[in-house]
């Protein structure tokens, strides 16, 4: 009798572990969990900042003779070559990019930089974007927006720029490379 006595208390508690053990499991996926309070949000933001598609309606009058695309992914336009299979630097978005009407070459690319530019870990992170578009042999130039940037300026800017680098590309009609460029 003292044996039964004592497997029907194993017994009942089993059946409690269990029913303790069930029961942090079925709160775990519970909605009401703390975990899961924090609902998660995705919302539609705008392509580019104000700033961003200001300066890109400058850029309008090249796109008769080349493309120009905004928020240009490193990684979409630049090959690692290197022993190791990790490609996280390159995940960094460039402002414009301007190619070819074909697509073939990429001729140019350009940040504008905003004061947020001027925080220590931005900087680190321009300093790594120059050198990645230097050693794949990717002409970048910069603009800030705290200057005014006039659009002949710009566009004068990254005529010079397309044509030192690339000198068989002819500039499009009808830009007055006239204005003097500021450096």
């Amino acid at each position: 009798m003292e044996n039964m006595i004592i497997w029907i208390i194993i017994l009942l508690l089993i059946v409690f572990l269990g029913k303790i053990i069930e029961n942090k499991l079925s709160n775990k996926n519970s909605p009401t969990t703390k975990e899961n309070t924090n609902t998660v949000i995705y919302k539609q933001k705008s392509f580019m900042t104000p700033s961003e598609n200001n300066f890109y309606q400058k850029l309008k009058p090249l796109e008769s003779q080349y493309k120009i695309i905004p928020q240009i992914n490193l990684g979409a336009i630049i090959d690692k070559i290197a022993d190791t299979k990790f490609q996280t630097e390159l995940f960094r978005n460039i402002d414009y990019g301007i190619f070819t009407n074909d697509f073939s070459r990429i001729l140019l690319l350009i940040e504008l930089n905003d004061p947020s530019h001027e925080q220590p870990q931005r900087k680190h992170r321009d300093m790594k974007v120059h050198e990645i578009c230097k050693n794949a042999n990717i002409p970048i130039i910069t603009f800030y927006t705290n200057y005014p940037n006039e659009e002949q300026y710009v566009l004068n800017r990254i005529m010079n720029e397309i044509n030192k680098n690339n000198t068989t590309i002819v500039a499009p009609e009808n830009n007055n490379m006239n204005t003097p460029e500021r450096s």
